[in-house]
């Protein structure tokens, strides 16, 4: 055990030296470093409660959380966290974070770099709120043999206790809280890049809307309202889901006006420009102090958002690229 303790400090050496750096690329390194070693204790913290009720199997009582015990003892990182806060290990405000946040990590891990605005700055919070989350951890045991070393990284944090010191406990405590203090994190800080960069995405919107409006559908201006209902209804029209919504309601028409009849009776998420509610929403995120609530309701209007912002981004694309044709036919090209 005390091995696996120097382990999980080695790593989140590692991640400092990585996250102090600040560039996104030492930060998605950093991320996925501290995503790691959080894994690590959320699973151990399971192997004890697992121990500890075989130490007491003569007993013969039945653990009530026994299906989340098998679960979280198992691959998903949501089932560590939820029953580590099933069983008051972990805080609900840390739980979410830690689920956003290891959401972030699979992106940059499997889909490629993203969020590189805000990539630093996230890896930074987590590395702050991991660390100060793992300098609470209590093993139920240690355990040490006296072939084993300390990893040369985390030897400046916890020392060899041949003989089974209990201080190793909090060795591994003080180096955690100290890691987390190494940064001097500040929360005002990543609240202000998260809501800097929402702003910066709604104002894209925008102008993605006025693009639109102002002759996307067939060379014609629009309101900005019927703007963001066209490119919610144009994909449907081709799509089997907006066909059969067709069909089981009897609509006959030609295309034009299956355009205008999907606009009227489909169940759209978007019946008009959004742009005016989504700038109030990112300022009550910007009047917010705690950064976990911030990163909450970041990450949900991107999740809530995502698919009308990607039609409206490719609709605006699509219009740009039709009037540099029609530039291009002017000339003569």
């Amino acid at each position: 055990m005390l091995l696996f303790l120097a382990s999980v400090l080695e790593q989140l050496d590692l991640a400092l030296e990585h996250v102090v750096k600040g560039d996104v690329h030492n930060a998605r390194f950093a991320l996925m470093l501290t995503d790691n070693a959080l894994e690590l204790v959320l699973h151990q913290i399971a192997l004890d409660k697992r121990s500890e009720l075989k130490a007491f199997s003569w007993r013969n009582e039945i653990y009530p959380h026994q299906t989340a015990l098998d679960k979280a003892l198992g691959q998903s990182f949501g089932e560590k966290v939820s029953f580590a806060r099933l069983i008051d290990k972990m805080s609900e405000e840390t739980s979410q974070t830690a689920r956003i946040m290891h959401g972030f990590r699979n992106e940059v891990y499997h889909v490629g770099l993203q969020h590189q605005t805000i990539l630093p700055t996230l890896a930074k919070f987590y590395f702050h709120v991991s660390c100060s989350y793992l300098s609470a951890y209590r093993p139920n045991s240690l355990g040490w043999s006296l072939n084993q070393k300390i990893p040369e990284r985390a030897a400046k944090y916890i020392k060899e206790h041949p003989l089974l010191s209990p201080s190793a406990v909090d060795d591994f405590s003080d180096g955690c809280e100290l890691l987390a203090n190494s940064l001097g994190y500040d929360a005002a800080a990543t609240i202000l890049v998260l809501a800097d960069h929402l702003d910066e995405v709604i104002e894209e919107q925008n102008t993605c809307i006025d693009i639109l409006a102002e002759g996307a559908y067939a060379h014609q201006r629009t309101t900005r309202d019927d703007a963001v209902i066209r490119c919610q209804t144009w994909p449907l029209v081709f799509s089997a889901e907006g066909i059969a919504f067709a069909n089981k309601r009897g609509f006959t028409g030609n295309r034009f006006e299956f355009i205008e009849w999907l606009g009227a009776n489909y169940p759209l998420k978007f019946r008009g420009d959004p742009v005016q509610n989504w700038r109030r929403r990112a300022g009550k995120i910007r009047s917010e102090k705690n950064p976990h609530a911030v990163l909450r309701h970041f990450k949900a209007f991107m999740s809530e958002t995502e698919s009308i912002r990607h039609s409206i981004m490719e609709s605006a694309a699509a219009c740009e690229a039709e009037i540099e044709s029609a530039i291009d036919r002017a000339r003569g090209k």
